[in-house]
Formats: C-alpha cells, structure tokens, sequence
C-alpha cells in the first residue's frame, strides 16, 4: 500500500516536471526578441574622432559612390491613391503709388484771395467785320517812274518827288491803311546787305512812332524780278493808340533804290498780304 502510494507520488512529480519545462520551451519560441544593435558611424577628423548619429540602415543610399541604382525606386509610387495637384495662383506684385502731396502754401500769403491772372469769363473781343478787296485800279506815278495796281477809291497823294502814298479811305477801318512808294537815285547799286541794312534803319526810324513796336528780322524776296530785301512790324501807335501792322520792302535796280512800305490794322494782317501786298508787287513796274 505504502509503495503504490509512493510511485504515484514520484509519477506525478515527474510529470509536473515534464510539463513545467513544456510550457517554458514554448513561452520561449513565442516570444524570442531579435535585438539588432545600431551601427554608429564614425567621422575622422584633425580635431579627432566625431561620433554621429546618423543611423544606418537599409532605407539609406549612398549616392556619391556609383552604387546607388535608380530602378531599384520603381513601383515605389504605384501604391500610392491619385492626388489632385494644387492649384497655383501666380504671385501678383503690389505697385506702391505714393501719394500726391497736398499743396503747400507759403504763410506769407495764407488767407490772401487768389488772383486769376487770364479769367474765362473775361469778355469776348468784338471780332472785327470781315473785308475784302476784289477791285483794283492802275496807279501811275509820274514823279517817281513807276507804276502798279492797289484797290480801287484809294485816296492818293503825290506832292512829293520822290514819294507816292495811297489811303484806304473806308471810315470803317480803326486805322486807314496806306501805301507808300520811295524812290532814290544812287551812285550804285546797292547790294543785298546794303539793301538789309537800308531795311533795319527803317525799322529803327519807325519806332519812335510806336508805344510798343515789334519788328521781324529781314527776309528775301524778289520785287521788279530781281532779288529784294523785306521785314515786318507790328505795334502800337502814340497818336491814336489802335494796334497796326506793316511790310517794308526794299530793291535796287539801274542806281535807283526803289522802296515799298505799308502799314494796316493789325486785326486785317493777313488779309492785307494775301491781297494788297501781292497785287502791288505782281504789277509793280517802271515807266520811264
């Protein structure tokens, strides 16, 4: 009785032996770690030996020894789901405008009322009646050797030897207009800067008669077919104070100095030259 019990007894140590060791050879399988430990690499330098920290594994490559093999990426990608690319808005610079200053006023004249120096509501000139020449008449003059067409009516006087003068006589003008004709007997010709010079001391002769008095400089044109020296003027006259306008022009032929000066209201200028100045010197001629 004694020994059954004590086999059974040694039976079943053994067996919780046997089963003790089981169960660790199985937790052991189950749950074996496999450390791996990093790979430090070290950097040698003059200083010394630099340990870093950079970690090498299989994800890195090293791209400067030539081993590195680009196909080795393909496919990497082919798992990855589509994504819309953005969207991108170019950049738009912003362009400063500075702005405008406010207008600064001297102290001096702070509070002072602006005075307008050319107004718009001054008043309208009076424009002058519109004239016109469309008839002419043959003037001789026997004193003087010459001849030429001027408008008809044009009052004449001729006492002098030497000068021949016409005047519009229309009571309408603000200034009777004349034309006067010089003629002077020289030793010689007189050549084209002697016949400027002839013309400026006429100029300078006539500005005593004028309050303001504005001459041109001298220009060439022919007169009698040979070539002349002419000049214009505008200014304001002492006397009655009506603004006019003028021509002189000036030519020597055959020793004889032969000099055309006219004199209008400045508002009928151009109507003057376009029709009196051009007749005159178209027809302008010698007689004798």
């Amino acid at each position: 009785m004694k020994k059954n019990l004590g086999i059974t007894l040694l039976l079943a140590a053994v067996l919780i032996l046997l089963t003790a060791c089981s169960s660790q050879q199985g937790q052991s399988q189950q749950y074996e770690v496999v450390s791996v430990q990093p790979q430090v690499t070290q950097v040698s330098s003059q200083a010394g030996t630099v340990v870093s920290d950079v970690v090498s594994g299989p994800a890195q490559y090293d791209f400067d020894n030539g081993d590195y093999d680009p196909a080795s990426e393909e496919g990497v990608m082919d798992t990855l789901e589509d994504v819309d690319e953005p969207v991108w808005t170019p950049y738009e610079e912003t362009v400063y405008t500075a702005p405008t200053p406010a207008p600064t006023m001297n102290s001096v004249y702070a509070g002072a009322t602006p005075v307008v120096i050319d107004p718009i509501d001054k008043p309208t000139p009076t424009p002058a009646p519109p004239i016109t020449f469309t008839e002419f008449a043959t003037y001789d003059a026997t004193k003087l050797g010459v001849a030429f067409n001027a408008p008809t009516g044009w009052v004449v006087n001729d006492d002098a030897n030497d000068t021949y003068t016409l005047t519009n006589p229309d009571s309408r003008m603000d200034y009777h207009a004349t034309l006067t004709v010089y003629v002077y007997t020289l030793n010689s010709d007189y050549s084209q800067s002697e016949l400027t010079k002839e013309v400026r001391s006429i100029l300078s002769s006539n500005k005593a008669l004028f309050n303001s008095y504005s001459p041109s400089n001298t220009a060439t044109r022919t007169l009698l077919d040979k070539n002349g020296v002419y000049a214009d003027f505008t200014g304001t006259l002492k006397s009655t104070g009506q603004e006019v306008g003028g021509r002189i022009h000036a030519v020597s032929l055959n020793k004889k100095l032969y000099i055309l000066q006219m004199m209008w209201p400045k508002a009928y200028q151009e109507v003057y030259k376009d029709t009196v100045y051009k007749q005159f010197r178209h027809t302008f001629r010698i007689t004798k």
